[in-house]
């Protein structure tokens, strides 16, 4: 999708780096996952940090399918018009708004998409009625779906059911509950955005149409991209030191870069010393194990207690403003299934 890379930059911006600078400007440490958190499965995110900026955002590559207009809220009460905007957010300042603002090519989009994301529920882009290109068609998106019929029908796909989702007992919905979220790259405890985020995933993925799916929430403070690929995309800020700070500078070697300025966010990052931690932009793709794709299941107890996510591919990037390369890094290596 052509817009992919520019949203995800400006929405990498938005929840990540802005939120970051937002920690440090109010003396708050910022919260960096530890290497066994690594993984949103492993992960307790019980805490919500308030100077986390969230996101939530449906990009589909033409318009919404016709049968999945019930589950998605799409009113002319929630279209992205000034009056609109003006009625479910009188503070926003909207005296440059134009209409050509809600197309994602025009040079106005930016601004608009910024001052849209502080409102709550999710924002929708898609081809717009004319067939003029893509639109930030719809604000306060609600996704309406029973949270039993989403487990019951990836339960079933991946095997792990026949056809009634209490047919094992409630203990072992709880379980499959909560492999339901990491099947999408969330903790077992996710609510909220995430929830509508991996339900609309599971909804738009039965459609042949190309979308992305980007959310992020205060509480494990990462933006996570879901598409209708295999694979979960998720960036979040890490700052490794010790050994694993030694590990990254030899990746950086290995890859032909020694100056690491271009990589830290802030302070000094040239070729001082190995305990010279420093944060940086991180990006994981997660791909799912045998334990999350359909198939005959023997043992489906035990397939429960496997990890259905592994990283498959890991780098530290630049900052966002800067044009080089990223560098391979896995903080760790985990291990086969």
């Amino acid at each position: 999708m052509i817009n992919r890379a520019r949203l995800t930059t400006q929405l990498l911006g938005h929840s990540l780096i802005d939120s970051f600078f937002r920690f440090i400007s109010d003396g708050k440490p910022y919260p960096f996952v530890s290497v066994d958190q690594l993984l949103p499965s492993l992960g307790n995110a019980w805490i919500e940090h308030r100077h986390q900026n969230t996101v939530l955002m449906f990009l589909i590559d033409g318009t919404l399918p016709r049968p999945l207009k019930k589950h998605f809220r799409l009113r002319s009460s929630n279209r992205v018009t000034w009056r609109n905007i003006q009625r479910l957010a009188p503070d926003l300042d909207l005296s440059d708004f134009k209409a050509s603002h809600c197309h994602l090519e025009d040079p106005g989009c930016d601004a608009l998409l910024r001052r849209l994301l502080g409102l709550d529920y999710a924002i929708l882009a898609q081809e717009s009625v004319t067939g003029d290109g893509m639109i930030l068609s719809h604000m306060h998106v609600k996704l309406e779906r029973l949270t039993d019929t989403a487990i019951r029908e990836l339960g079933k796909q991946l095997g792990y059911i026949d056809q009634r989702l209490f047919e094992r007992g409630e203990d072992y919905v709880e379980a499959l509950e909560g492999k339901f979220f990491e099947y999408f790259g969330f903790s077992a405890n996710a609510a909220g955005r995430k929830s509508a985020a991996a339900m609309a995933t599971q909804l738009l993925s039965a459609h042949s149409q190309r979308f992305m799916v980007f959310v992020a929430g205060q509480e494990d403070c990462r933006l996570t991209i879901l598409d209708q690929g295999p694979l979960v995309e998720q960036y979040l800020l890490i700052q490794p030191d010790g050994s694993a700070r030694q590990r990254f500078q030899q990746a950086a070697i290995a890859a032909g870069i020694k100056d690491l300025s271009n990589y830290a966010l802030t302070g000094s990052s040239g070729s001082g010393s190995n305990d010279d931690a420093f944060p940086m932009l991180y990006r994981l793709r997660l791909e799912r194990t045998a334990a999350a794709r359909p198939g005959e299941r023997q043992h489906r107890d035990r397939d429960l207690l496997k990890p259905w996510l592994r990283v498959k591919d890991a780098a530290v990037l630049p900052r966002l403003e800067l044009a080089a390369p990223e560098i391979p890094f896995h903080w760790p290596e985990l291990p086969e299934d």
